[in-house]
């Protein structure tokens, strides 16, 4: 089952300060909900367990975490795989920088593709489910960083 996920942030901070964020893995593991851990396996390169919950459908995934196409401090590309207990998914997308007043605008865009029971069950629910996931993830991270930048 195919799934598109696409939407625009605001945060007020410089644009280079985000750059620097979406570097670290601890920041990319609180973009990423339900990561229950991110750990590095090479340059950009990563190994992500995630926690997928959709209606009474709960799966754990394994998945591989690639970052491509860095372009400082405007963004970069990502390729995402992983198999489950009750599926598997893979995809790609992209975060997008840009300058937009005193902050900056954060454009997260994804699609990919979800298989087995998670996706026949959860059918309804993989997209409004994707995108609840995003804005929880993108709220993590302003958290994060905004309060790292009034540290």
């Amino acid at each position: 089952m195919a799934i598109q996920l696409k939407k625009e942030y605001y945060i007020d901070l410089p644009q280079q300060k985000i750059w620097e964020a979406i570097q670290t893995p601890e920041v990319i593991a609180e973009i990423l909900p339900n990561c229950k851990s991110l750990e590095p396996t090479g340059d950009n390169e990563f190994i992500a367990n995630i926690e997928v919950k959709l209606g009474p459908i709960k799966s754990n995934f394994k998945s591989t975490l690639s970052i491509i196409d860095k372009n400082p401090p405007n963004g970069y590309s990502f390729l995402v795989s992983g198999v489950g207990t009750k599926g598997y998914l893979n995809g790609k997308g992209s975060i997008q920088l840009q300058e937009n007043g005193d902050g900056t605008s954060l454009n997260f865009t994804a699609e990919g593709n979800v298989a087995g029971i998670i996706a026949r069950v959860g059918q309804r629910l993989i997209e409004a489910t994707g995108k609840k996931l995003m804005d929880q993830g993108f709220e993590n991270f302003k958290k994060r960083i905004m309060s790292t930048q009034a540290a």
